[in-house]
């Protein structure tokens, strides 16, 4: 690329798919699955899921994926398909922005714990250490207290018999968060938290500082290691007493969970959880793309590399878990967690059980670090490209120059907005931006999203513009999905979603009420953007009467279409450069005739 006011794109043949795996490829994988998996059916689950997967999640993935290669525009601007629906693109950004300030959280404690790892004694073993209380002891004091509580008879004496902690979870609560009572104390910042956090946004910005190419080139590294790492942990995992229990308990299939609406919807809630379907970062991810690149195919790769990707992950945490209750002489469920719990207190524990368990501490914190990085860039990534493509599309030629400066004054921007999260309360904070602002407002803008492009815009023209593209047709299975099933399975996802609504929680801390409602604005703030932004741009139309706006508002805008002149003759559009002539042969897909029709272009 040779001039700095150009709109990059993907240097290196593997880039894209790197980045996107890298993308897929998050924490959700490594520790909600095996989770959702074991406690919903087993190997059972699978069949929800994959149904989800096909006919839900990767439609999503594709039609995301199809729309960001054809504009060659970010979240926000490429919604001149329809402009009245702009406000999804500032929905979405709103929420990658959101969940960019607390997800690098999880990579700021995955930077302490590295440190940790590296100490002569790790610190979350033994109940000697200066953040421990009274109530620490082992796993096996811990688990014999559950059980004696359990069976015994409810007494006064087994309700006030006392609690036994994990060292991991004092360690992880005490020194590490230094935790306070709850949300209304915030409390004072935590400095090692605080410096781990300015490291974190120092490597993202070093990352992204010269966009996709140098993104791109990270990628070869943090998208791969991550799989070396995962077969380390599974052969040393599979090689340990008791994994072949482990495994099993996590495979071993419950079909009468099958009948269950839960297990559908947590199903559903994890495709959209780990693909970030709705999300923005693959239409960003998307849109630096060659113009005729077969994005239908690229996408099936992704999302297959994704779903086995689960799977193994499942099979290394439960290899870990099963020696870790065969040592502690109790059930695999005793020791089983989701989430943080099982990233920072139960699998900590179960390395510290090891030979050398220094290595193998470091190693699996190193893999989180390397997982979570990745799904920051791209949300980083598409909140970025949303800004600059969208002052580029207002004032030409005067901010793409200048992407490495917006890049870091929105980082230093964000890290001082990440200081709260890392107070001894920031981790109540977290988890109410993580229980709401990430749950149902993607499913609402993935319902929009297929409305849009395929109801007001329609089902004829996009399906010729992914032709224009990649050379045939989309497959009619998929065409249906985009236009029926997939939208209709997102809203039956959301339905759930309120039928089933608990309030989020942390451990034994129940949010109060006014905290419920500072939740339910960060879910709802992003989704009524798009009303005001609407009324804004049908205002701005041409029109006797506002109704006669908004319908204009509703139409593709005058520059709809491919970004360059070349692509744009090949799909059957005007080019915007009125002294452009195509060259005699100019590309096009092989074996495809674009269908040309008056109604079907701008």
């Amino acid at each position: 690329m040779g001039d700095d006011s150009e709109r990059q794109s993907w240097s290196g043949k593997l880039d894209f798919f790197l980045s996107a795996l890298g993308y897929f490829i998050g924490l959700g994988n490594v520790w909600r699955f095996p989770y959702l998996c074991y406690i919903n059916g087993g190997g059972a689950f699978l069949i929800p899921y994959v149904t989800m997967v096909i006919l839900a999640g990767l439609p999503l993935v594709q039609l995301e994926l199809s729309l960001g290669q054809f504009t060659s525009l970010g979240i926000i601007s490429a919604w001149k398909i329809s402009p009245l629906f702009k406000g999804v693109g500032y929905a979405i950004t709103l929420i990658c922005a959101l969940c960019s300030l607390y997800y690098i959280l999880i990579i700021t404690w995955t930077i302490y714990y590295m440190y940790a790892s590296m100490w002569k004694t790790l610190p979350w073993i033994g109940c000697n250490n200066t953040w421990n209380t009274d109530q620490c002891g082992s796993i096996q004091e811990l688990l014999a207290n559950v059980t004696n509580v359990t069976d015994a008879p409810i007494t006064e004496a087994t309700t006030m018999a006392p609690k036994v902690v994990r060292a991991s979870e004092e360690f992880f609560s005490h020194k590490v968060l230094g935790i306070s009572d709850g949300l209304h104390d915030l409390g004072s910042v935590r400095l090692e938290l605080l410096l781990c956090l300015f490291i974190a946004w120092f490597v993202v910005y070093l990352c992204l500082i010269r966009g996709i190419h140098s993104s791109g080139k990270v990628v070869y590294f943090t998208a791969t290691f991550p799989f070396v790492l995962l077969f380390i942990l599974f052969i040393r995992g599979v090689t340990l007493p008791g994994a072949i229990d482990g495994i099993i308990f996590f495979i071993k299939p419950d079909f009468t969970k099958l009948g269950d609406l839960k297990v559908w919807r947590a199903a559903a809630n994890q495709v959209f959880y780990s693909f970030a379907a709705a999300w923005g970062g693959m239409l960003t991810l998307a849109s630096y793309n060659k113009f005729n690149k077969d994005i239908l195919r690229s996408g099936i790769n992704i999302v297959i590399s994704g779903c086995c990707t689960s799977l193994f992950s499942g099979f290394v945490v439960f290899s870990i878990l099963g020696f870790m209750a065969q040592d502690a002489g109790v059930p695999v469920d005793k020791v089983v967690e989701s989430g943080p719990g099982l990233a920072f207190i139960v699998y900590p524990e179960a390395v510290s059980l090891m030979p050398c368990p220094q290595l193998w501490a470091f190693l699996f914190f190193f893999m989180l670090f390397i997982v979570g990085l990745d799904s920051e860039f791209v949300m980083f990534e598409t909140v970025i490209t949303s800004i600059v493509d969208e002052l580029e599309y207002h004032y030409p030629g005067r901010f793409m120059r200048y992407k490495d400066r917006i890049t870091f004054i929105t980082c230093v921007i964000s890290f001082f907005l990440g200081i709260p999260f890392v107070m001894e309360g920031g981790v109540y904070l977290m988890t109410l931006f993580d229980w709401y602002s990430a749950g149902v407002s993607p499913m609402v803008l993935g319902v929009f999203e297929c409305y849009i492009i395929c109801w007001l815009y329609g089902m004829d023209r996009f399906k010729n513009d992914v032709a224009a593209m990649i050379g045939y047709m989309p497959w009619i299975p998929l065409q249906i999905c985009w236009k029926f099933i997939t939208p209709l399975i997102t809203m039956g996802i959301l339905i759930l979603s309120f039928v089933f609504y608990s309030p989020a929680v942390y451990g034994d801390y129940t949010f109060p009420p006014w905290a419920e409602g500072l939740g339910w604005f960060l879910a709802l703030v992003s989704v009524a953007v798009i009303p005001v932004v609407g009324v804004i741009v049908a205002y701005q139309q041409k029109g006797n009467s506002f109704w006669e706006r908004v319908v204009m508002a509703s139409k593709p805008a005058h520059d709809w279409g491919p970004a360059k002149d070349e692509d744009r003759v090949r799909a059957g559009y005007s080019p915007l450069n009125p002294d452009f002539v195509p060259e005699v042969n100019s590309y096009r897909s092989p074996g495809y005739t674009p269908v040309l029709t008056t109604d079907s272009k701008v």
